[in-house]
């Protein structure tokens, strides 16, 4: 196949507007066509048919009581229960169709299954080890499992393994150590790494992101893929569809297809009552040959590299690893595609050797790769977060594009800080949504008022998903701080203990509160009255954004 194949040709603005709100109008008809159906037979039917009305009025009732006795957060609970007694001909229906936040059955079954096998690959695969809590860090020993060969065990203090064997139970997520790890503090730092990384690659490389936009980024990414597809290097790519089709690049599908990549569309947009719209891949990966992985909060856009100015400068974080802990991302990748193919790929042929893992002393510390499924009914990304949080000795720095917390978490953070923790928060100072940013700063005066340090971004949009404790131990990913990352989209992040990524993590917080406005309590108490009830109206119902 030849390297030389060429993009299609930007559409001009007239053309894309036809095509895109063409596709995007053309659904939103349909669904209202179809809304508006249902709700003329409820009300016609409670009209020609008193006993319709009466059970849609049962159903409600039924998904009322369903709803309170749920495991959902209480947020969540009460978003939909104003909206259920104040009408609850329609309400209830509607929650069938459109609240459930874990799939449908099928889907959960499917993804457990999924799940399974991606666990049982990685214990498996070279590096993977176990863990177990000690006073102090001890040499590995090993572990007979028993139906395979040893498993490597390493003894380390007791906080930092509870917090791997949380995550280990919560999900196909292995620790590995002796992993590189390097922490990009901007995304067009983290972008040359990438490139680099795909040039290097000599066996496959897989891709997944939540915004794929035409410009230049795109441009240059293309060209790099379809080079090494023409070499023979297996390339596979996955993108959110709600999420992309704004700017997808024109012909997208078929140029990636020409130039031999494989590609899958996740949440296809198109007609039809469907729970898919609420549940987005919102994870972003790039793993080369099962040994080098970056995540992070960076698309493929221009934005996201400064290339363009839109909300200011823009930051945002990546992390690139090297060595084992690359193939706990691997899994993960695959995990997905399986999910949206059904395609059992050969995970086995795909790992990278004994030999490859054991070529050099990658890295110290160790690191999880785990993600985050709307196919359950918990959050493994908030409950990564809550373990490590009050698992805190000394300071806990967060940065997060949108803050918006369930009571809970503001319970927690307020708590924290008012036992003496130092907590420092940075969101951003000029908004990409201006609807979420009133909310983000609606969050503020509780959290001030008990102590913790709220920053705003001045010089533009922070778009960073990360914490970090103690300089010891830290996550970072796609996961923002809010009901929808937590519950809704399917997400993914790395944790990290003891890595030499996390004193250059806690360094660019430090630079980057630097370069930020501390919000004061004059601040928040100086808000007007009509602001504060709009915030109380926007935070009841955040769960539903």
């Amino acid at each position: 196949m030849s390297a030389e194949v060429e993009l299609t040709k930007p559409r001009d603005g007239l053309q894309r507007f036809l095509l895109v709100w063409g596709r995007v109008g053309i659904t939103a008809i349909v669904l209202l066509l179809q809304i508006f159906v249902l709700v003329a037979i409820l009300l016609w039917g409670r009209e020609a048919a008193p006993w319709l009305g009466t059970a849609s009025l049962l159903l409600s009732l039924g998904v009322l009581v369903f709803i309170l006795n749920s495991k959902m957060q209480i947020d969540y609970k009460l978003a939909w229960t104003v909206p259920i007694l104040v009408a609850p001909l329609f309400t209830g229906a509607f929650y069938l169709l459109f609240g459930s936040r874990t799939g449908t059955r099928r889907q959960v079954i499917r993804y457990a299954v999924i799940q399974q096998i991606a666990q049982t690959d990685q214990l498996s695969a070279p590096g993977a080890l176990r863990v177990r809590a000690g006073h102090h860090e001890q040499d590995i020993k090993h572990l007979e499992t028993g139906d395979s060969a040893p498993l490597p065990v390493l003894s380390i203090p007791a906080d930092a393994a509870r917090q791997i064997q949380y995550l280990e139970s919560a999900g196909p997520f292995v620790a590995y150590r002796d992993t590189e790890t390097t922490y990009y503090p901007l995304g067009e730092d983290a972008f040359v790494a990438m490139l680099e990384a795909i040039e290097d690659a000599k066996r496959w490389v897989g891709l997944e992101y939540f915004i794929v936009s035409d410009g230049k980024m795109w441009r240059q990414l293309f060209e790099v893929l379809a080079r090494k597809a023409a070499e023979g290097v297996d390339v596979w790519f996955m993108y959110d569809d709600l999420g992309s089709i704004w700017n997808l690049p024109p012909r997208f599908t078929r140029d990636l297809t020409r130039a031999g990549i494989r590609v899958k569309p996740v949440n296809k947009l198109g007609p039809g009552l469907t729970l898919r719209y609420n549940n987005r891949d919102h994870r972003k990966l790039l793993v080369v040959d099962g040994l080098v992985g970056f995540t992070g909060g960076i698309n493929i856009a221009d934005e996201y590299i400064n290339q363009i100015e839109q909300y200011g400068h823009w930051k945002d974080t990546t992390i690139r690893l090297r060595g084992p802990g690359a193939w706990g991302m691997a899994a993960l990748y695959f995990t997905m595609w399986r999910m949206v193919t059904g395609e059992q790929t050969d995970l086995v042929a795909l790992h990278p050797t004994e030999e490859q893992v054991a070529a050099q002393p990658w890295g110290k510390g160790l690191v999880v790769n785990y993600d985050d499924s709307p196919f359950d009914d918990h959050s493994t990304g908030w409950d990564a977060y809550r373990n490590m949080m009050t698992r805190a000795h000394d300071r806990i720095d967060l940065m997060t594009p949108y803050l918006i917390p369930t009571s809970e978490m503001t319970s927690v953070l307020t708590s924290l800080a008012q036992s003496g923790l130092r907590v420092r928060i940075i969101t951003p100072g000029i908004p990409d949504k201006r609807f979420v940013y009133e909310v983000t700063r609606s969050n503020y005066r509780p959290l001030v008022e008990a102590g913790v340090e709220v920053y705003e971004y001045t010089p533009g949009f922070m778009h960073a998903k990360q914490m970090v404790v103690d300089d010891e131990v830290a996550i970072i990913g796609t996961i923002n701080f809010d009901f929808r990352s937590f519950y809704l989209h399917q997400e993914n992040a790395v944790w990290m203990y003891r890595t030499p990524a996390i004193a250059d993590m806690s360094t660019d917080f430090e630079q980057t509160v630097a370069k930020s406005r501390r919000i004061t309590l004059a601040d928040v108490r100086a808000t007007p009255w009509w602001r504060r009830a709009l915030w109380t109206l926007l935070r009841t119902f955040s769960p539903l954004m």
